[in-house]
């Protein structure tokens, strides 16, 4: 198999399941346009809608995890393609463990799976490389890119992702950098669940645009990102707040580091079954 098309893949499915734990909310549909406010809101729209993203901040940061499915979809850059993580993710710390469909990455390889998963835990990402392509990695089912520290996955996954891991955020801090927005403003109702949307900017040329339902979560956020000629556009939805979330990482002895997966397939090794 092509080692770039390997390369370019696997990175960023690895780091696009870094955005997956930005704060969700269930399809509440589109909102209905705010007339002028818009445009120029008053400071006492703006009050309200501080107000009531700070309170949705304050049970999102309480909850702590939840259910979720994030469509993730970049355009422009090195890393253009699109994936759905579905599955649970926990923030404080962060964890999640998502299955991956609907994946133009893993279309863009041969023999590859239809779908994968990957797990986030330990400043990590671990994506299932599938049994059928374990030739390549040693005999080891998993890759893990590391997220945090110097290392960070090595200078290649943010180069290929553009920027991608540079949005994960702790979804109640993004409410919390929402209220807090000097544009922030209220977006209408849903037309048909009547939960009430609201946007604004984020510090890192983002834009956050939530919904939040009658009882106060958070029922869905469309964030975008635009960095360095890439658009990263983020649907998340999310229901049952604090659910339990037990992540376990994958074994050590079935693991093998993003940098030793290069390693292999520069050395032209990738035709081994062993493990090493």
């Amino acid at each position: 198999m092509n080692g770039t098309t390997w390369k370019s893949t696997l990175a960023a499915l690895a780091a696009a399941a870094v955005v997956t734990g930005v704060a969700g909310c269930a399809d509440g549909g589109a909102a209905e346009p705010a007339g002028s406010a818009a445009a120029s809101p008053g400071s006492r729209d703006r009050e309200e809608a501080a107000k009531a993203v700070r309170a949705a901040y304050e049970k999102t940061a309480a909850a702590g995890s939840a259910k979720v499915e994030t469509r993730v979809v970049v355009s422009g850059g090195r890393a253009a393609g699109s994936s759905t993580f579905t599955g649970v993710r926990r923030w404080g710390p962060s964890a999640a463990d998502l299955k991956v469909t609907a994946s133009t990455y893993l279309a863009a390889v041969p023999g590859a799976p239809a779908e994968t998963r990957v797990v986030t835990a330990g400043g990590a990402a671990y994506t299932d490389v599938g049994a059928g392509r374990t030739a390549l990695t040693g005999g080891r089912r998993w890759l893990k890119v590391d997220l945090e520290g110097p290392g960070a996955g090595g200078a290649i996954v943010p180069q290929l992702t553009a920027g991608l891991s540079g949005v994960n955020q702790d979804p109640a801090e993004e409410l919390g950098l929402l209220a807090k927005s000097s544009t922030l403003r209220p977006l209408g109702a849903a037309k048909d669940s009547g939960a009430r949307a609201y946007g604004g900017d984020l510090p890192g040329g983002r834009h956050l645009e939530v919904w939040i339902g009658a009882d106060g979560y958070p029922r869905r956020t469309v964030l975008t990102t635009d960095a360095d000629g890439s658009r990263t556009e983020l649907t998340t939805t999310s229901t049952d707040y604090g659910t339990e979330v037990d992540v376990r990482t994958p074994p050590a002895d079935d693991t093998i580091g993003f940098a030793e997966l290069l390693k292999r397939l520069a050395g032209g090794r990738g035709g081994g079954s062993g493990r090493g």
